[in-house]
């Protein structure tokens, strides 16, 4: 919320200084960088729910974790006279977002972001000379790794300490804002929010105790770009 606030307020402060704006409709390419907070909830059944005193049926773990992003993207945008822009784009972004917890006793959960693709549409409002202020939403298809300590098992091909990996894709949606400076012909500079939720995936544990992992993902990312407009 305090960056869409800063973005609101530097586009604000632009618009203060001309009443002239320039046409920024046509095709762009632009490369980006950024941080990024991903968490996840997890969601087990609780093995030893005979002898848990307040006999929960389920346990409850979350984690999160900070990484850096980065990818690109490429649009294209048609402005509406001089008060409105509308665009369409897609992008991809890459991290190494790891985010564990313990579920129960000493059994490790982990979830990781690897790629995400964006679809998507934006609407803004040209302010300046060459500025814009935006707001942006559309599809997510994430690349999603989870791990789990195979202790709470009792099959007995799973060793001690045996790692079950899975991996899959999520799809999802996303929703930001951010703002917009042409800083020479054809070339621009970009402050920019994201919110996406990744939703549920759920992985199995052992399907003869019918045990199984549920994983809700979302993550924020604040991201700086540079991009060209043809």
């Amino acid at each position: 919320m305090k960056v869409i606030v800063l973005i609101g307020a530097a586009g604000l402060t632009l618009a203060s200084t001309s009443v002239q704006a320039q046409d920024l409709s046509g095709f762009r390419v632009e490369g980006r960088i950024g941080w990024e907070t991903g968490s996840v909830d997890m969601i087990a059944p609780n093995p030893d729910e005979d002898e848990d005193e307040e006999g929960d049926e389920f346990v409850l773990a979350s984690a999160d974790d900070d990484r850096p992003s980065f990818g690109g993207e490429i649009g294209y945008d048609a402005q509406l006279g001089r008060s409105f822009l509308v665009g369409a784009y897609g992008g991809i972004d890459f991290s190494d977002n790891a985010m564990c917890s313990e579920v129960f006793e000493d059994d490790l959960a982990c979830g990781e972001l690897d790629r995400t693709f964006t679809l998507g549409l934006r609407a803004g409002v040209p302010i300046g000379k060459s500025a814009l202020i935006y707001a942006k939403g559309g599809y997510s298809n994430g690349k999603f790794k989870a791990s789990y300590d195979a202790d709470v098992t009792d099959n007995e091909e799973d060793e001690p300490g045996e790692v079950l990996r899975f991996s899959d894709t999520r799809d999802g949606y996303h929703a930001g804002a951010g703002f917009e400076l042409g800083i020479s012909s054809g070339v621009y500079a970009k402050l920019e929010y994201t919110y996406t939720d990744f939703g549920d995936g759920t992985y199995v544990l052992d399907e003869d105790e019918e045990l199984a992992l549920d994983m809700d993902t979302d993550r924020h990312q604040v991201l700086l770009g540079l991009g060209v407009r043809f």
